[in-house]
C-alpha cells in the first residue's frame, strides 16, 4: 500500500495538471473498488493474452499482436481518453522505467520489449490511417 501511495504521487506530481489525469481521477471515483478490480484483473488476462502471443513466436508487428494491442490501447479509455502520441509515451515508459519493465518481465521474459515494439507499430499504422 506505501508503495501504491508513493507511485500516485509521483504520477500526481508528473501529469497531475493535465486533463488526462483529471479523466482518470473521475473514472476510478465512479467506478468505484470493485469496479477498478474489475478492470485491472481484464488488464491482467491480457497482459497474460499477450505474452502468450509472444511465447508462440508471434511478431510484434504482425496481425495476432496488433489485434490485442489494439484492446490494449481500447483498455486506456477506462482511465482517460489516449491519443498516439500518449500511447507512444506509454511506450517509452515501459522500457524506460524500471518498474514498469519488471511488471512485464514477472509475466513473461522480454515482454516488455515485445510491447514496446508492438505499441510503438500500433501508435505508427493508426496514424498513417489519418
Amino acid at each position: 500500500m506505501k508503495k501504491v501511495k508513493i507511485y500516485e504521487e509521483e504520477a500526481r506530481q508528473k501529469w497531475g495538471h493535465t486533463e488526462a489525469w483529471k479523466q482518470s481521477q473521475e473514472k476510478v471515483k465512479k467506478m468505484g473498488k470493485a469496479g477498478l478490480k474489475k478492470v485491472l484483473a481484464e488488464s491482467e488476462k491480457l497482459t497474460e493474452e499477450i505474452a502468450e502471443c509472444m511465447k508462440n513466436g508471434e511478431d510484434p508487428t504482425g496481425d495476432v499482436a496488433q489485434k490485442l494491442i489494439a484492446k490494449h490501447y481500447e483498455g486506456l479509455r477506462a482511465f482517460y481518453e489516449p491519443n498516439l502520441e500518449m500511447y507512444r509515451g506509454l511506450a517509452e515508459m515501459c522500457v524506460a522505467d524500471p518498474r514498469f519493465a519488471a511488471n512485464y518481465e514477472k509475466v513473461a521474459k522480454g515482454l516488455v520489449t515485445f510491447m514496446h515494439a508492438a505499441m510503438l507499430h500500433f501508435a505508427d499504422e493508426q496514424q498513417k490511417k489519418k
